[in-house]
């Protein structure tokens, strides 16, 4: 069976269920095709003083997932490389040259889902958080990874997670366009727009304690 998908030839690591590495390496091709356990790299980026979260918007070429609104930041965690290394996914899809000290490890998150074009994706996601108040006109995103940015309010997020409320505007967005440069526009983004994070997720990746 063959399915379009991006970088097949990237190598990553096995994992088992319980996020133990297995010490073999597969492409990224073979792993989505046999549905192993594999490590990508989370970074969600807060406002915390406007209790704000930033939200990338997937390309619509992405294999899952795509146009869906995600962690400001995401990618796959190649082989051999250390946590800092796979920070590199700030800087390539957002323009943002952060250090590592200033990520506060959140902790792994394990998801997996069947896309409808037969790729199996069992993830182990290595979380990490970003307090920056930048705003968004300083961000330099790569338009091949990313087609949009917008902050939304932490509790409507969660609100929207929970099914409480079926649409939220965001508080600041901005297009980005085929050349990489930012229109500022007005957003209102619905439920299914979005990766579906549970609430639970949510409220432990943003510090926000349980409801």
């Amino acid at each position: 069976m063959s399915m379009q998908q991006n970088d097949p030839a990237e190598l990553l690591e096995v994992f088992d269920a319980h996020g133990n590495p297995m010490g073999r390496a597969k492409t990224r091709a073979a792993i989505h095709l046999d549905g192993d356990w594999h490590q990508a790299f989370h970074c969600w980026i807060v406002r915390r003083t406007k209790h704000e979260v930033v939200l990338q918007r997937r390309a619509v070429t992405k294999d899952t997932f795509a146009g869906c609104w995600d962690a400001a930041a995401a990618g796959h965690w190649r082989f051999g490389e250390s946590a800092p290394q796979a920070a590199r996914e700030i800087a390539e899809e957002l323009g943002l040259e952060v250090s590592f000290a200033e990520l506060e490890y959140r902790g792994r998150e394990a998801g997996a889902r069947q896309f409808e074009n037969g790729l199996i994706d069992r993830e182990h996601h290595q979380v990490y958080v970003l307090d920056s108040d930048k705003p968004l006109a300083d961000y330099r995103p790569d338009p091949a990874e990313v087609m949009g940015l917008a902050t939304f309010a932490m509790d409507d997020l969660v609100a929207l997670a929970e099914g409480r409320i079926a649409k939220i505007h965001a508080t600041e967005s901005m297009l980005v366009r085929s050349d990489g440069s930012l229109q500022q526009v007005a957003l209102t983004a619905y439920r299914d727009e979005f990766v579906p994070y549970s609430a639970a997720r949510l409220r432990r990746t943003l510090g926000m304690g349980s409801a």
